[in-house]
């Protein structure tokens, strides 16, 4: 195998946070590694929020992973979440004719241009199909192995079982933009966060098992289902731990930076299991000062994490599990384990309000997979862009390939 240089970088709400990999037969060896803080504008609720910014900051990052690798960068892997990517399984049967013939390409060509019929009469146009993925192929009411072609094989019908990945075509245009203007292309293959970190953090064992993956961030929360190896849902929901920072500080009357520090020092996501049997006396009380520095008295720990655990839940219970898991029919049969990970994992109790939320073990995913990375990026909230080159490595490119042999290739690499 030859070996290849890639880079990939999460262009997160507080950081980027740039890798660069040379793959090898035996692995990734990471060659170069950057964070980058951003200003609090740039990126708004998962999308670029100030272009020049965005622009400023990939240009000083690529420019730092440049000077450590000695490399050339030219193409980057990136993530997308933003609220507005959601991918579901779509299931579609057609008659092969003449009956009994062999199947062939054209029959499974047919098939997802039927998909992206459905597709289009859902959206009305409004949202961009980005992926395909075939899951399953169905010949006479029978299933065939899993990651297998139909090609060749005999039938009356052939059915189809796909994930389709959609989204809005303007964030990611506005992505390549300042791509484009820091002097580097984006792959083709844009993979949602929530496929990264998973990528980063669960084993094929796990997929197999059945397993629901949160990245929790800063201003978005990823999610996406695992079941029997294969992804049932993918979502991108715009609430994220800030909207804890902004609870505290509009409770309080206090700055972003001090209910920031509130909650990561003093909150407690399981709050009714921590203080249920205190007496008032026993818990703790934290003095607050409005943005001036003038003293507002004091508040309980208990208070504080009152108002964490009312956002935490409202996200794992209301949006997560009642708005989209149930919806499905393989939550929670098919699955058995919640994996948490990104920034907002961070939170104190959290895995035990998770569990108790969904009724399922529960564990805070570390990305682990990279065996000579730093272990100052061996954080939750570095999964995602630790996944994202894992994922890259998977689909190992060249500026003159065809795009869609990219994408062909893909899935052979990572879902067959």
């Amino acid at each position: 195998m030859k070996e290849h240089i890639i880079t990939a970088i999460d262009i997160g709400t507080t950081k980027f946070f740039g890798l660069v990999g040379l793959v090898r037969e035996t692995g990734i060896e990471i060659i170069a590694s950057e964070v980058k803080k951003t200003e609090e504008d740039w990126i708004k609720d998962g999308r670029i929020g100030y272009k020049d910014g965005v622009v400023n900051g990939l240009v000083e990052l690529l420019d730092s992973l440049r000077e450590q690798s000695k490399e050339e960068i030219k193409w980057i892997t990136v993530g997308v979440g933003g609220g507005h990517i959601f991918g579901k399984v779509y299931s579609k049967k057609i008659e092969i004719l003449p009956k009994g013939r062999p199947i062939n390409e054209g029959d499974v060509q047919l098939l997802e241009r039927e998909i992206k019929n459905i597709i289009s009469s859902e959206n009305s146009g409004k949202r961009d199909i980005i992926y395909i993925i075939p899951q399953e192929f169905i010949i006479d009411d029978n299933p065939i192995s899993v990651g297998r072609m139909p090609f060749g094989m005999y039938g009356d019908t052939l059915e189809m079982r796909a994930h389709v990945l959609t989204g809005e075509s303007n964030p990611i245009k506005n992505i390549n933009e300042c791509a484009k203007m820091a002097g580097v292309k984006l792959s083709p293959e844009i993979f949602p966060y929530s496929w990264a970190v998973a990528e980063a953090v669960v084993n094929e064992e796990e997929k197999k098992s059945g397993c629901l993956i949160i990245d929790f961030g800063k201003s978005t929360t990823d999610i996406v289902l695992y079941s029997e190896g294969k992804i049932i849902l993918t979502d991108s929901i715009k609430v994220g731990s800030f909207h804890i920072n902004y609870d505290l500080a509009t409770k309080y009357h206090i700055s972003f930076e001090l209910a920031e520090d509130l909650k990561i020092k003093y909150a407690w996501c399981d709050y009714k299991k921590r203080f249920a049997d205190k007496r008032k006396e026993e818990i703790e009380t934290v003095e607050i000062f409005n943005p001036k520095g003038k003293s507002l008295g004091k508040v309980s720990t208990e208070e504080i994490s009152k108002i964490v655990y009312w956002r935490v839940q409202h996200i794992f219970e209301d949006l997560i599990l009642k708005n989209r898991l149930m919806k499905t029919m393989y939550f929670p049969t098919r699955v058995s384990e919640v994996i948490i990970s990104g920034g907002g994992a961070k939170l104190k109790g959290i895995v035990k309000l998770a569990e108790d939320i969904f009724q399922l073990p529960a564990r805070i995913g570390i990305p682990q997979k990279l065996m000579n990375l730093d272990k100052s990026y061996q954080k939750t909230e570095f999964s995602a862009g630790i996944g994202l080159l894992l994922l890259a490595s998977k689909v190992i490119k060249t500026e003159d390939e065809p795009f869609f042999y990219r994408i062909k290739k893909w899935f052979k690499r990572w879902l067959y």
